[in-house]
């Protein structure tokens, strides 16, 4: 460097911090979203373990899930105590005597959650969908 003192061409001592500035943000975005992800994760496992469980309790006819209407507050339920989803009466389906992926006299249930965080915003539809929809069968005992 032509013109600069030696004293200029050796100090370095600014540059960390001017790093640390051009790098911070790209690395607190991948952490943030590999957090959301884990999240979303297991909000879908807990969406496809509670359809399950209500699709088997309802076609075994278990203490609280007689009827469709029962099965879908036992799932609401389910998902507030197990998992802390805030489940409403329009995010559970339950079908009983329905046929299934060709299979006749199955129950069925459905369960979506609405899944809108800001960190997943910047991954695509396909990572990231706005709802976790799960659906279970499990064939009624005769």
């Amino acid at each position: 460097m032509i013109g600069l003192p030696r004293r200029a061409q050796c100090d370095a001592r600014g540059s960390v911090a001017i790093e640390f500035a051009l790098v911070a943000p790209v690395f607190l975005m991948f952490l943030f979203l590999i957090l959301e992800g884990g999240r979303m994760v297991f909000t879908k496992q807990s969406v496809t373990e509670i359809a399950t469980a209500t699709a088997r309790c309802a076609a075994i006819k278990a203490t609280g899930c007689t009827t469709a209407a029962n099965a879908q507050n036992w799932a609401i339920s389910r998902g507030l105590t197990r998992d802390n989803l805030h489940l409403a009466p329009e995010n559970v389906e339950v079908i009983t005597g329905t046929s299934c992926n060709g299979m006749p006299n199955m129950a069925k249930a459905t369960i979506s959650v609405a899944w809108k965080r800001a960190a997943t915003a910047f991954l695509p539809q396909s990572l990231a969908p706005a709802m976790l929809t799960s659906i279970a069968c499990f064939p009624i005992a005769s």
